[in-house]
């Protein structure tokens, strides 16, 4: 197992992810004996595709999972797990105490140590060829759609009507076409200052070629771009949220969101919790938040 992620799940924030504590932490040239902190409910799954690629999974598992082994839960698979999940944990718990969200896994995909994150998500997410090292994404939608859900669904109780797909920039442009390359397999996409510019625009083209025999794009959908970004890449995501609002398909529930003040990063804790919200309105439980619960129950 990596020492990038430690087991984790928790409604907190804040993460270490192994390797030397930081010299705050250490006294006199001698390292503290202190405890690391590890957010619990969360394994790393390898899993070799049938084309003989290596990836990792990093299973997000909600509290009631251990208790409730009867209980089916929807599923966010989300990309670039390698940086977002401790930012995605955060949001969980935060979601599910203001009670904007039901309980559910979260599946990050991932790549094995040592692994060069920005060569094999380029590979990965994009959805047509600028070179060699690009253009894959059918190959990886049907590893996620035809491996990936099927284990998740089988070993670790994932409901196939509640899966949602996330992600940001590549990732973002990776969520967005999967809702045309296999509409109807994700129930939700959330796509965070999405590269709607890639290859001089083949999100739309995409788009356009899907417009000519569909009427319906059955989905709940969450575009997010930050005000600040370069306008070269932010200009083609407001271009792409105008096009998908104007076609009106059937069964697409948009929200655009524009995050003023934010550049391509800084929106991610943003987009995701707007994101999320959004997605899971529908399935949003019943009652008072976790706030109002405590606040309500005060003795007088």
């Amino acid at each position: 197992m990596s020492k990038r992620y430690l087991l984790v799940l928790a409604a907190l924030s804040g993460i270490w992810l192994g390797g030397a504590l930081p010299a705050a932490a250490q006294a006199g040239g001698k390292q503290a004996d202190y405890k690391p902190f590890v957010l619990n409910n969360t394994q790393i799954v390898p899993l070799q595709s049938k084309a003989g690629r290596k990836y990792e999974l990093v299973v997000v598992l909600p509290a009631s999972y251990a208790t409730n082994p009867g209980k089916t839960y929807p599923v966010l698979y989300y990309l670039d797990a390698y940086w977002d999940t401790p930012l995605l944990v955060s949001a969980y718990g935060n979601l599910i105490y203001d009670k904007r969200a039901p309980e559910f896994i979260m599946v990050g995909l991932s790549y094995p140590a040592g692994t060069n994150y920005d060569v094999e998500r380029r590979k990965d997410y994009t959805i047509t060829a600028t070179d060699a090292n690009s253009g894959k994404a059918d190959a990886f939608l049907g590893f996620i759609t035809q491996e990936v859900a099927p284990l998740v669904e089988s070993r670790f109780r994932g409901d196939k009507a509640g899966r949602v797909i996330g992600g940001s920039s590549l990732g973002g442009l990776f969520a967005l076409a999967a809702a045309y390359k296999a509409p109807g397999f994700f129930a939700g996409h959330i796509a965070i200052s999405p590269a709607a510019g890639w290859d001089d625009g083949a999100l739309a083209r995409l788009d356009e070629q899907y417009a000519r025999t569909h009427k319906a794009l059955p989905a709940r959908m969450f575009i997010s771009y930050g005000g600040d970004e370069y306008p070269g890449f932010r200009e083609p995501i407001a271009a792409f949220q105008q096009r998908l609002a104007a076609r009106g398909y059937t069964g697409l529930a948009l929200q655009n969101y524009r995050m003023e003040g934010l550049d391509h990063t800084s929106v991610k804790g943003d987009g995701y919790v707007r994101g999320l919200d959004w997605i899971w309105k529908p399935r949003r439980p019943a009652g008072p938040s976790g706030l109002t619960q405590a606040m309500t129950q005060q003795a007088p």
